[in-house]
């Protein structure tokens, strides 16, 4: 499985945390399923091949759309690859994806929506174009495209953007409280504006990126004594970091990254995830 990340165009660098593409032409009958965690980043997936399978709620397995918006997460997902794999994503940066949508963020957490369901005729000419398109570049280039248009029907909000990058500054471990003073709202105002916004309450948002710099932590050291990586990182306790962790990926904190799959062990890499989370305070 060949994966590549790019980064995007600088009108979009904000915005955008890269571009990437997996592909794998062998055809394998067998694949591991693949295991998405939470990290606050919405993704715009196109299957330039046949279309990934994922796990629904009920244990049963539905396959994905062509081209579609994967919105927050708060529980692992599991994916199912096809036998011959070609894959774009697109990841947003945490609280930069309103910028482009026509809808509230709630809609689409825990859940995905079509291309041409969001924007209708337009978003079905674009995934026409992609899918057709003579390479990767081409790709990038006319999504980028659409995006920048898009973002000039929007209206920023900028406190949201604040209170997601406090949030992202203190590793999750600030409460909603404190948070909701810093940006001068209510507790009512930011847990509204924050379901619109982002897509998920402050305080889910804060245990995902609690979790994440969790992730980190073990990617970056074999050694370590668990009961203190949990304090460090802001648990109560030991116990506490395990149940999180384990509701989050459904695995222990002692199993590898490899665990996750082939493809999602890119999206936990500690070099990746030291970046998205940025300088702490």
């Amino acid at each position: 499985m060949f994966y590549t990340e790019h980064q995007p165009c600088p009108e979009l660098a904000q915005e955008i945390e890269c571009v990437w593409f997996v592909v794998d032409r062998d055809r394998c009958s067998v694949r591991a399923p693949e295991r998405v965690l939470p990290d606050g980043c919405l993704e715009w997936i196109f299957h330039l091949g046949t279309p990934f399978q994922y796990c629904q709620a009920d244990g049963r397995w539905k396959t994905q759309a062509t081209s579609f918006f994967v919105g927050e997460l708060t529980r692992f997902l599991l994916l199912q690859p096809s036998e011959t794999i070609a894959t774009m994503g697109v990841r947003f940066r945490p609280a930069s994806a309103y910028r482009f949508l026509p809808l509230s963020l709630h809609v689409l957490s825990d859940d995905s929506v079509s291309t041409q369901d969001i924007w209708g005729a337009e978003g079905r000419e674009l995934e026409e174009r992609v899918l057709s398109a003579d390479c990767d570049e081409q790709r990038k280039s006319l999504v980028e495209s659409f995006l920048i248009r898009s973002r000039e029907k929007s209206q920023l909000r900028p406190r949201v953007e604040v209170a997601v990058n406090e949030i992202l500054r203190s590793r999750g471990q600030l409460r909603v409280e404190q948070l909701a003073e810093k940006v001068g709202w209510s507790r009512r105002q930011i847990e509204r504006e924050f379901r619109s916004g982002v897509g998920v309450s402050p305080k889910v948002l804060a245990r995902i990126i609690r979790f994440q710099n969790l992730l980190r932590l073990v990617g970056e050291s074999e050694l370590r004594e668990w009961a203190d990586v949990a304090l460090a990182v802001g648990y109560a306790d030991q116990p506490h970091m395990v149940r999180e962790f384990r509701e989050f990926s459904g695995q222990s904190p002692t199993a590898g990254t490899a665990e996750f799959g082939d493809l999602s062990r890119h999206f936990v890499n500690p070099h990746r995830l030291a970046l998205m989370l940025g300088k702490d305070g």
